[in-house]
């Protein structure tokens, strides 16, 4: 009986694991996105890897500097993002791809945007097993009707 029970714990275990990390990134994109709203530098300075690739609709890529010291000049300011269908597409023992669409509202260089993006990002585990932002792509969608 412990013999089978070792069998299914071996076989259980690593999707109870890779369900727990799931989360962990769906929640990590979650405070990464509000610590951008919120301009909470610490937050985004330890969930952003440091050979990060910020990609924007526009073709505009950011490095994990230029990422904060346009937050902190005001040069990009998020107002508001919303998520819909929002999953993590694949995930392996250190990395983890999110996919979602949804609405980014802000201020760029002073002008007020809204936008309707499908977001594709690349989650990467550290050396310290704490996951961040390694590459993030977004591209523009018509917008939707009412």
């Amino acid at each position: 009986m412990r013999i089978v029970f070792a069998i299914i714990l071996f076989f259980v275990s690593p999707v109870v694991y890779a369900q727990a990390d799931s989360m962990i990134v769906k929640e990590s994109v979650v405070r990464l996105e509000n610590a951008l709203i919120a301009k909470h530098y610490q937050d985004i300075d330890a969930l952003l890897y440091n050979d990060v690739n910020f990609g924007h609709s526009t073709g505009w890529v950011q490095t994990r500097q230029e990422i904060m010291d346009d937050c902190k000049s005001g040069k990009l300011a998020y107002g508001k993002i919303e998520r819909n269908n929002f999953y993590v597409a694949g995930m392996g023992k250190d990395w983890a791809t999110v996919r979602y669409t949804g609405i980014a509202e802000g201020l760029n260089a002073g002008k007020e945007f809204k936008i309707t993006l499908h977001v594709l990002q690349l989650w990467v585990k550290n050396k310290h097993g704490k996951w961040q932002l390694a590459a993030r792509q977004a591209t523009r969608l018509p917008e939707q009707p009412k």
